[in-house]
């Protein structure tokens, strides 16, 4: 008995010793600055910030909450980034980070920003913080696993939007979440690089040269954004198995949706209203682009070059454009064949057999496309009787056969409606 009393005992304090230190928390006040408490915290720790303006410029290296309470503000004094977020595991959430500098080179965190995260701050999450008067908002290099939710970033409006740096920018960063955020008046809204397996959803973004930028990166899913009043809502490019939903893009400058070599990516259910260009697509192949509506677009669809092969555009409501579809490629395209076709607003046709396909496919126009490309000031003859005459020749005359798109199985009735736009 007295042999197995002590070996309980043993094992006891073997598995206390073994067991982490309690985690405590640091409250920020007196001699106890932001800096002095990250030199005193271990793995574990949460650091509470009150309210009041607290010096940045620091760097968190171990595992910590960064909490602040209401008013509380960090503050990086105009130079370089405010918080350099080095270790794993870390949490910063409930603050206002401001103040970062200006340098779009710096030789540690490579730009000045609010929140920089290095590769090793595996698993980060910046939760609910304020970022007005940033440079960056937030940087994510190569850190995986971080979590970017509920942050509202503010840009700076003192410099010319070509001079601002991103909202939030992911850099070959894998298993990222970035959802809910505010993003107004930044250069890029979000701009997403080499990264892959990712979620970016919930967003919403106004006031910037790209709401949603995004190069090189794969098997993402964006969906439930809102962009609107940019020069462009979503740029996508070179990447490819893209899951595009149930985003509401309006009242962009140049374009709604800008698509150039993309792979295998799939468009479904967003709304692209009251834009420069609704979708432009540029060179890609295997994509689907179906049951989204593009409404109300000086131009709705914009398809332009020679390599784009094996998309499908199926149950498109094309509703209201001043331009419905805008084609230049070197050859037919035909929808429609093995697949429902698409709504289209000035589709005159008919439906005899009531099956919800037109009886006659429908034909864009694109000789009239074709001049106003190369030879501008043909505007000045839209609608007149010839080239009314010059399209209804091109149909029936080789001679003036421009390449073009064919729906061979327009449905009547749109899939997907909305109101008129909002202003």
């Amino acid at each position: 008995m007295a042999r197995q009393a002590k070996l309980s005992v043993t094992l006891a304090l073997v598995l206390l010793a073994a067991a982490p230190a309690r985690a405590d928390t640091l409250r920020l006040g007196g001699d106890l600055t932001l800096a002095v408490a990250l030199t005193r915290a271990v793995d574990g720790d949460e650091i509470v910030v009150p309210a009041g303006s607290w010096a940045g410029g620091v760097r968190i290296e171990h595992a910590v909450t960064l909490r602040g309470e209401p008013g509380a503000v960090i503050d990086g004094g105009g130079r370089g980034t405010v918080l350099t977020v080095l270790g794993p595991d870390v949490t910063i959430r409930d603050l206002e980070i401001r103040g970062s500098g200006n340098a779009m080179t710096n030789p540690e965190t490579n730009v000045d920003a609010c929140i920089w995260m290095a590769p090793t701050a595996v698993r980060a999450q910046v939760l609910d913080n304020h970022l007005p008067d940033c440079l960056f908002g937030i940087y994510v290099q190569r850190s995986n696993y971080a979590r970017v939710e509920g942050n509202v970033v503010r840009g700076r409006p003192d410099l010319r939007e070509a001079d601002r740096g991103n909202g939030i920018e992911v850099f070959d960063a894998s298993f990222v979440t970035v959802s809910g955020n505010d993003i107004e008046g930044t250069r890029d809204g979000i701009y997403i690089s080499s990264s892959d397996d990712s979620t970016f959803d919930h967003n919403t973004i106004r006031h910037a040269r790209y709401a949603i930028h995004y190069m090189w990166s794969h098997r993402n899913v964006l969906c439930d954004n809102d962009t609107r009043d940019s020069l462009v809502g979503f740029a996508l490019m070179q990447s490819h198995d893209l899951h595009v939903e149930d985003n509401h893009i309006t009242h962009n400058r140049r374009a709604g949706l800008l698509i150039r070599d993309g792979e295998g990516s799939t468009y479904r259910h967003n709304d692209v209203v009251a834009n420069g260009t609704g979708f432009f697509i540029y060179n890609s192949v295997r994509e689907h682009i179906e049951e989204n509506l593009v409404a109300h677009n000086d131009v709705g669809l914009r398809i332009w070059g020679a390599m784009l092969v094996d998309v499908t555009f199926s149950r498109n409501a094309i509703v209201g454009n001043s331009e419905q579809i805008f084609y230049f490629g070197n050859r037919d395209l035909s929808w429609g064949r093995g697949v429902v076709g698409n709504h289209f607003s000035d589709y005159l046709g008919w439906d005899q057999d009531d099956d919800g396909i037109g009886d006659r496919p429908y034909r864009v126009d694109n000789l009239t496309a074709s001049l106003l490309h190369r030879f501008p000031a043909t505007v000045l003859l839209l609608r007149s009787p010839a080239l009314e005459l010059l399209s209804h020749m091109e149909e029936r005359l080789p001679v003036f056969r421009i390449h073009t798109i064919t729906d061979y199985a327009p449905e009547i009735a749109a899939t997907r409606s909305m109101g008129p736009p909002s202003i």
